[in-house]
C-alpha cells in the first residue's frame, strides 16, 4: 500500500485531533478501504451471514485477502494503544507525518511479499493506521455511521428437529414456513433483511419494503426479492449442495453468492417458474411448475413421480425416526411412483411389497427391504 502522490491541485490536508475521516481515507484505493471496513467489523464479531459474506469476498480475488491481512495488522497495531489520550496522540503523529510524507513527495516502501516477522512487527502503512485510530477514535464521521448501518436490528436463529415443522413469524411482517431438519439464521439491519440457509428447506412469505431488499443465502446461491412468495431448498446433509428455487408469488433473483465481485450470473423467476445451482452457484435450465406441488409438504405430503426406490427412502428419512434400508443397489434403483402422507411413512414402507417385486424383513432393528 502507498500513499497517493501529491498533485498541483491537492489543497492543504487537514491535520490534528480534527481531522476528518474523509480526507484520511482518500488515501486509500476501494480494496483497501473494503478490507479496513471487514477488519473492524470482523473485530466485533461477525454474524454467520457476515462471516460467508466476508468470506465470499475474501475468496473474489487474491488482492482482497492481502489487502484484509494488512489491514488485521493495523488493527493490532492499534490494539497496542493502551488509552484514548494516547491513541489520540499518536493518531496526531501518525497524520502530520502522513501530511510531511506527502508535502515532500516521499513513498512508503512496499511490503515484502512474504515476511516472517509477526504481523505486529510489520513496517505498517501510517495513514492506514492514522485512518483506522481516527476512525475508532473520532467516529462520529461517515464512516461510523456506515458502520451503525450494518450493525443488526434483530438477529435470530430458527431451527427444526426431524419430524418438525414451524411457521415463524417475523417482525418486519415476513413469514417463513420451515420444513424438517432446517437450520435458517435471520439477520435485519436498517436497510437490508438477511437470510443464511444452512440446511433444509423454507418457504418465504416477504412482506414488501423498497428500502430493505431480502436476500436469502444457501450454499453459494443469493436469492433476492422486495416482495414474493418463494421456496428455496438446500440440503447439503443429504450429499448435494445443489440449491433449488421455486417461486409461487411476486419475483426472485436468483445469483451466485458473490454478487458484484464475481461474474454476473443471475437469473429473474416468475411464478411457476423453478431453477436449481450446483454447489458453485452455477445456475441451471429455468423450468416450469405448478404452484401447488411446489411444497407439498406443507400440505404433510410428498409425491414421487418414477424416483428411485433409494431416493425416496432418503426423503422420507428427514421426517420420520423409522429405520428402512434397501438390501442391494438393484433394489434401490427401482422406480417409485406414489404420493406418501408423512402422518403415516411406515404405512408406505408396508405397501411397498404391493407394487414392487420386494418383501420386508426385521434385521437388527431395522426393516430391510429384499427381493421377493
Amino acid at each position: 500500500m502507498h500513499p497517493r502522490p501529491p498533485t498541483p491541485s491537492d489543497g492543504p490536508p487537514p491535520s490534528g485531533p480534527d481531522a476528518h475521516p474523509e480526507a484520511l481515507l482518500d488515501e486509500l484505493s476501494a480494496i483497501e478501504l473494503e478490507a479496513l471496513r471487514w477488519s473492524v467489523r470482523a473485530s466485533d464479531g461477525l454474524a454467520p451471514a457476515a462471516r460467508a459474506e466476508l468470506q465470499a469476498w475474501l475468496q473474489a480475488a487474491p488482492a482482497h485477502r492481502a489487502a484484509f491481512e494488512d489491514m488485521a495488522g493495523v488493527l493490532d497495531a492499534v490494539d497496542e494503544i493502551p488509552a484514548v489520550g494516547t491513541a489520540r496522540l499518536r493518531a496526531t503523529v501518525a497524520i502530520d507525518n502522513a501530511q510531511a510524507s506527502s508535502a515532500t513527495g516521499a513513498r512508503t516502501p512496499p511490503l515484502p511479499a512474504a515476511d516472517p516477522a509477526p504481523r505486529h512487527s510489520r513496517r505498517l502503512f501510517p495513514l492506514a493506521l492514522a485512518a483506522l485510530v481516527a476512525l475508532a477514535m473520532l467516529g462520529g464521521g461517515w464512516f461510523g455511521r456506515d458502520q451503525r448501518q450494518r450493525q443488526p436490528v434483530f438477529s435470530q436463529q430458527f431451527a427444526t428437529q426431524r419430524g418438525q415443522q414451524l411457521q415463524a413469524p417475523l417482525p418486519d411482517g415476513s413469514h417463513l414456513q420451515m420444513d424438517t431438519a432446517t437450520q435458517a439464521d435471520v439477520t435485519f439491519y436498517r436497510q437490508r433483511r438477511e437470510v443464511l440457509l444452512s440446511e433444509g428447506q423454507v418457504v418465504f412469505q416477504v412482506k414488501a419494503d423498497q428500502d430493505r431488499p431480502f436476500d436469502v443465502l444457501a450454499g453459494a446461491t443469493r436469492v433476492t426479492v422486495l416482495g414474493t412468495r418463494f421456496l428455496v431448498r438446500y440440503t447439503p446433509s443429504m450429499g448435494s449442495r445443489a440449491v433449488q428455487v421455486a417461486v409461487m408469488e411476486g419475483r426472485v433473483r436468483v445469483a451466485i453468492a458473490q454478487g458484484e465481485h464475481s461474474a454476473p450470473t443471475r437469473v429473474d423467476l416468475l411464478p411457476g417458474q423453478v431453477v436449481s445451482a450446483d454447489a458453485q452457484g452455477r445456475l441451471g435450465t429455468v423450468e416450469r411448475m405448478a404452484t401447488a406441488s411446489m411444497a407439498p409438504w406443507l400440505d404433510q405430503r410428498l409425491n414421487f413421480d418414477n424416483v428411485a426406490l433409494s431416493s425416496v427412502l432418503a426423503e422420507l428419512g428427514r421426517y420420520g425416526k423409522q429405520t428402512v434400508r434397501v438390501a442391494s443397489p438393484a433394489i434401490g434403483a427401482l422406480p417409485v411412483t406414489a404420493g406418501v402422507d408423512l402422518r403415516n411413512i411406515a404405512g408406505f414402507v408396508q405397501s411397498l411389497p404391493h407394487v414392487l417385486p420386494v418383501r420386508l424383513r426385521e434385521h437388527d432393528g431395522a426393516t430391510e427391504i429384499v427381493a421377493r
